[in-house]
């Protein structure tokens, strides 16, 4: 059973995007979505979920630190919410879409470049994929560990 799964990390410039194997066990950065707007993000999302036969999906979600909402977090709901209405048709039925703690994946990413003496402008370009191969990362091995209790 394919296990495969697509983290995003949503933001106002740069969506990340991780796609994880087949076993759903090591993610995998992918190149960033520019985000234009909602339903062009979305659709270009769809497409890679048909094209990678993705059997879940994976929001990071921007908390506070004391774990409140923010104005990301509300617009990443907002996101989440287009995003539904984009893949309810898909021939893959009854994807789950599950939010995810997303708190510190863009310092833990950042910090992992700069040990890696990535220049800024790479840095930049890489960050939000990096970010949310971080984030499908540690839901996976919730998973993998009998942690997370929302299997794909």
């Amino acid at each position: 059973m394919n296990k495969k799964a697509i983290c995003i990390d949503y933001g106002l410039k740069r969506i990340g995007v991780a796609l994880s194997d087949d076993r759903g066990a090591v993610a995998f950065p992918r190149k960033f979505i520019i985000n234009e707007n909602l339903e062009k993000s979305a659709a270009e999302l769809k497409d890679i979920i048909v094209a990678e036969n993705v059997s879940a999906v994976v929001v990071g979600m921007p908390v506070g630190l004391s774990g409140q909402q923010s104005s990301l977090s509300i617009e990443t709901e907002k996101f989440i919410s287009e995003f539904k209405k984009t893949i309810e048709n898909l021939p893959i039925k009854d994807i789950p879409i599950i939010t995810y703690d997303e708190r510190f994946s863009t310092a833990q990413a950042r910090r992992s470049l700069i040990d890696k003496d990535v220049n800024r402008k790479k840095r930049k370009q890489a960050i939000d994929s990096i970010a949310a191969s971080f984030v499908l990362q540690a839901y996976l091995d919730g998973i993998n560990n009998g942690i997370n209790n929302i299997d794909i």
